[in-house]
C-alpha cells in the first residue's frame, strides 16, 4: 500500500508538472499511468473524463481525485478518501510552485525578448497535448480502442449531429451548459 501511495504521489507530481495546456493535457498522462500500472481500464478512464467534463472544477483535478481514489478503494473508505486528497494535492502542488516561481520571475524579466519567446514556445506545445487527448478521447467513444476499425453507428452519427450543429451559427449563442445537459441525456436514454 505504502508503494501505491509513492507511486500516486509521483505520478500525480510528474502530471501537474508537466502537462502544460489545462486539464486536457493531463489526459494523455492518465492513459499512461493506466498502461504503466494497470489502475483502471480504457472504459473507466473514458467515463472518468465524461465526469469530470461535466462537474464543476478543473477535468485534471476532478480525475486525479477520481484516480487516487479509486485505486486506495481496495484498502477500505479511509483510504480510498486518502487517496483522492493525496492525488489531488499531488497534482496541484508543482503547478503552484511553478506558477509563484513564474509570477515572481515575470515581475522581474517581462520585458526579456527571451521570456516572451519561452512563451511563445510554449503554446504550440500545450496544443499539441490538448489535440492528443482529445483525439485519445475521441478513439474510446468511437471504440476504435477496443476492436479495430469497429466503429459504433451511433457514436458516429452523434459525433456528425454534433459538428452539424457546432457550425450553426445561432446555435453558438445557447449557454455550454444546455449541450452539456443534452449530451448527459442522450447518452444516459442510449445506455438503456
Amino acid at each position: 500500500m505504502i508503494k501505491t501511495i509513492l507511486l500516486l504521489i509521483f505520478e500525480f507530481m510528474k502530471t501537474g508538472l508537466m502537462a502544460v495546456g489545462g486539464g486536457m493535457a493531463c489526459i494523455r498522462f492518465l492513459q499512461d499511468m493506466i498502461a504503466k500500472y494497470g489502475w483502471l481500464t480504457g472504459e473507466e478512464l473514458a467515463n472518468i473524463i465524461a465526469v469530470a467534463e461535466s462537474t464543476p472544477g478543473p477535468i485534471g483535478v476532478n480525475a486525479a481525485t477520481y484516480v487516487g481514489y479509486s485505486v486506495l478503494s481496495q484498502y477500505g473508505q479511509a483510504w480510498a478518501l486518502l487517496g483522492g486528497v493525496i492525488a489531488t494535492l499531488s497534482l496541484i502542488a508543482p503547478q503552484i510552485a511553478v506558477i509563484v516561481l513564474v509570477a515572481r520571475g515575470l515581475e522581474k524579466y517581462r520585458s526579456s525578448k527571451l521570456v516572451n519567446d519561452a512563451f511563445g514556445a510554449l503554446r504550440p506545445a500545450a496544443a499539441g497535448l490538448v489535440a492528443a487527448a482529445g483525439w485519445s478521447v475521441i478513439k474510446s467513444s468511437l471504440s476504435l480502442d477496443f476492436a479495430p476499425f469497429h466503429v459504433d453507428a451511433i457514436s458516429l452519427a452523434l459525433y456528425g449531429v454534433l459538428v452539424v450543429l457546432m457550425l450553426l451559427p445561432k446555435l453558438k449563442k445557447i449557454h455550454p451548459v444546455l449541450f452539456l445537459a443534452a449530451g448527459g441525456l442522450i447518452g444516459a436514454l442510449l445506455s438503456l
